[in-house]
């Protein structure tokens, strides 16, 4: 640690800055954090009698009276952990033993990376000015300092009675300016309001008051001082007046401010430039920009940063469009004007030009100089990697995103697919129309097969007409299958060329990882062998690897086939799971699911057929069964004398983007004779993300009605929770999949701790789903959780069973 002090020393006191430190009049020296003295100058030799060569590699503990052990250890302490410790008065040991006060001023020293090393002290003498405040009248004092110091007299109302020449001359007032004045006629507005409420206050109790001070002459130029105000007691022991004594500082003070703005400029400047990297985004760049120029500034508190690159803004939080104090200077890129960096000011302070102005200068060209490069780059390794006629990734970029696919997929376990795609008969379009026509067909074909796929999804052209696919994280190997019959609907839909209609088709294989390979060579031969399969299968068709995968293909078909006419066969069914209060264990409502009779396969659950009934088309009338049934549910038992509880429907994500969903559900209550303050629709998170404008109009209208909303499975999405109270949610439910470990995985625990605190703040119900254990129930109930789901209390029952169930509630 001495070793890398030593050389931010070195640092610090080259050129200028060393004549600076030896020039002073107060000690200044620097120290490490255990204590040890680093640096010491003349002033400090001529103030504790000590030399540089006996103080240095000291501890400042030799200083430091019997009384006072440990007392700059614990400041320094307070500096490593970055609390601010700045100015205080103490009391230390010269060489002779004589004690004398100081006023000290410290400041941490950082390294070039940031991390605090040490601190820097200024230390003035102040044992004279301590013995002439405890002289009790102004005599005393004007005789002993009224020659140096800015020497005045107020009354009890703080308005001035007398001052010295000295006063004049540097306030560049006269007397009969001054007499009778308040002293905010010396204002200077750099300290905030509170900076003299505290002064007031302290010396109104009778305490003498120290501090550095900023004051404003009469031509308007600043000057600093060092202010001692003593109040000044009458006979009667009451404070009749206050004597200010004051020492011009100001060129001290420029020196030090200078030295600290310069410090600030360069480890700006250094963060900054640190960030400018190739892998950086604007946004991470911009925010870096605003955190740094922030603390750089004069006055950071008050300090508002906005840079505007194109289309986009990035601000500080306090950025409102009033603001008119401030700099700015254009962003540029390759000569062109592509946004502004402004600094404001929050209130009407003067910026310290012209280096701040230099400062933002200079940031806003290396952004700009920093975007030329990004823009370079980005270039050149486009050109490397995606094909020059239709700008979709190459065979190079392809093998790479392959490699990082399947490498994903391997660590989560999930499943990805390679779709080698050729186009049928695509030599004849190329020989009987020409390469002109082929092209354009080529640039088509490739904007259609990016349609057909998702964002996070690859596609790539590998020369000719052949093109490759590749579907990371799907469910199963079925899903490929779907996608590739979605990509042959699209490529069959007509092209106009040359007021000319032509019909595209294409032989797609599939390759799916892990079962058919697990490198990139091997899913794409064995994806290329399937797309042989499949031009020998008459093209125009898809063909996975293995016959095993055709027939998964086959039997999701006819369970879609089956599926249509599950509703017209009376096949589908209700049953209802209870929501239970605890203590006392009361039904409070019901959560009706779906099921499926079917008569070969038996009972098949909603996750094997819910997803193929919305990829069919069947989702919303099955939806629309539900709904009506569970009413008419509700209708039979409230004439059979039951009291029914709220019955809480699943809304599928179709249903709820439906445009005549509202429609609907009115319908039904109306038809069914069944008020709405029965049902409870529960949503999903990932429902309302898409466009959380509309999801809030549509459950507005839902709410309007009368009906409840519970967003069910929360936790699992990645729903904005600022967004949620824009919702009138009335309920949320924690997915079991939380509860299940809440006992035994802490993170589990603690998320379900805060769902249910939040909930509770934001005047929601909250429901525990998958509640199956007593030690889970105990968990919920001490986290103020009292609504419960789960086989710990009933699994879900046909109609015939809950009855037994409503019975109780009678």
């Amino acid at each position: 640690m001495q070793g890398s002090f030593q050389s931010d020393k070195e640092l610090f006191v080259q050129g200028h800055l060393a004549s600076i430190v030896e020039s002073s009049d107060d000690a200044i020296m620097t120290i490490t954090l255990d204590a040890v003295i680093t640096s010491w100058n003349s002033a400090a030799e001529r103030i504790f009698g000590y030399s540089a060569p006996e103080m240095i590699g000291q501890s400042m503990e030799i200083l430091t009276p019997p009384d006072r052990t440990n007392e700059e250890l614990d400041i320094l302490i307070r500096i490593g952990r970055e609390e601010k410790v700045d100015h205080f008065e103490t009391v230390r040991v010269r060489k002779d033993g004589k004690c004398i006060f100081i006023s000290v001023t410290i400041s941490p020293l950082r390294n070039i990376a940031g991390k605090i090393i040490g601190a820097s002290k200024i230390a003035r003498d102040i044992t004279d000015l301590r013995k002439i405040e405890a002289n009790s009248r102004s005599a005393v004092y004007l005789a002993a300092i009224g020659k140096l110091a800015l020497v005045s007299i107020t009354d009890h109302r703080g308005n001035i009675t007398m001052v010295n020449q000295k006063f004049c001359e540097i306030s560049g007032y006269s007397e009969d300016e001054l007499i009778g004045q308040n002293h905010r006629i010396l204002n200077s507005g750099v300290h905030p309001k509170a900076f003299w409420v505290d002064m007031l206050a302290m010396v109104a109790k009778g305490n003498n008051w120290h501090q550095e001070v900023c004051n404003r002459k009469k031509n308007g130029e600043l000057y600093w001082i060092d202010s001692t105000i003593v109040p000044l007691k009458n006979k009667l022991g009451k404070i009749d007046s206050y004597l200010s004594v004051r020492v011009d500082i100001t060129q001290l003070k420029h020196q030090e401010m200078a030295l600290i703005e310069r410090l600030k400029e360069s480890t700006c400047l250094y963060k900054i430039r640190s960030s400018l990297l190739p892998e950086s985004t604007i946004s991470r760049v911009c925010q870096k920009i605003i955190e740094e120029l922030t603390i750089a500034f004069q006055f950071p508190e008050i300090t508002v940063v906005k840079i505007e690159i194109d289309n986009e803004q990035f601000s500080s939080a306090n950025y409102t469009d009033d603001l008119v104090n401030g700099l700015y200077s254009k962003i540029k890129v390759d000569g062109d004007s592509r946004g502004k960096l402004h600094v404001f000011y929050l209130e009407d302070k003067s910026f310290l030009l012209p280096w701040e102005q230099n400062l933002i200068n200079t940031i806003a060209y290396d952004l700009g100089k920093w975007l030329e490069r990004l823009k370079a780059e980005q270039r050149i390794s486009h050109l490397a990697t995606h094909d020059e006629l239709t700008g979709l990734p190459n065979r190079n970029l392809l093998q790479d995103r392959v490699a990082r696919a399947l490498d994903k997929n391997n660590r989560n376990h999930e499943h990805a697919a390679v779709l080698f795609i050729d186009l049928d008969h695509f030599k004849v379009i190329n020989d009987s129309l020409g390469h002109k026509i082929g092209d354009f067909i080529l640039k088509m074909v490739s904007a259609r097969l990016t349609s057909a796929v998702r964002s996070e999804d690859t596609v790539a052209r590998l020369g000719g007409d052949e093109f490759i696919i590749v579907l990371q994280n799907i469910a199963c190997a079925a899903d490929a299958g779907t996608v590739a019959q979605k990509i042959l609907n699209t490529l069959a839909q007509p092209l106009i060329v040359e007021n000319k209609e032509l019909r595209v088709g294409a032989s797609i294989g599939i390759a799916v990882f892990p079962n058919d390979g697990n490198s990139v060579e091997t899913l794409m031969i064995h994806g290329d062998l399937a797309m042989y399969h499949a031009k020998e299968a008459g093209r125009n068709n898809y063909q996975f690897f293995t016959s095993m995968m055709n027939q998964l293909v086959v039997e999701r078909y006819a369970l879609g086939n089956d599926l249509h006419y599950a509703l017209e066969r009376n096949e589908l069914q209700l049953h209802f799971q209870p929501v239970v209060s605890m203590p006392e264990g009361k039904m409070k409502s019901m959560e009706v699911l779906l099921r499926w009779q079917h008569p070969e396969l038996g009972f098949v659950m909603p996750t094997k057929f819910i997803k193929l009934a919305e990829d069919i088309g069947l989702i919303v009338p099955i939806g629309e069964w539900v709904l009506r049934t569970t009413c008419m549910q509700i209708r039979a038992w409230l004439e059979q004398g039951y009291e029914v509880p709220k019955m809480a429907v699943n809304l599928s994500a179709c249903q709820f983007r439906h445009k005549s969903l509202v429609a609907d559900i009115k319908r039904i209550l109306d038809e069914t004779s069944v008020a709405a303050h029965y049902l409870t629709l529960e949503i999903t998170e990932s429902m309302v993300v898409q466009n959380i404008d509309e999801a809030t109009r549509i459950l507005n209208q839902l709410n309007a009605i009368g009906l409840d909303i519970s967003m069910d499975d929360f936790g699992t999405g990645y729903s904005n929770l600022g967004n949620l109270k824009r919702f009138p949610i009335n309920t949320l439910k924690i997915d079991c999949s939380f509860v299940q470990d809440i006992t035994t995985d802490q993170n589990d625990a603690a998320i379900v701790a805060a769902i249910i605190a939040m909930a509770r703040g934001l005047n929601m119900g909250v429901i525990a789903e998958g509640v199956e254990t007593e030690d889970q129930l105990a968990f919920l109930t001490e986290q103020g959780c009292n609504r419960y789901q789960g086989y710990y209390f009933s699994k879900p029952l046909p109609a015939s069973e809950i009855i037994n169930k409503l019975q109780h509630m009678v």
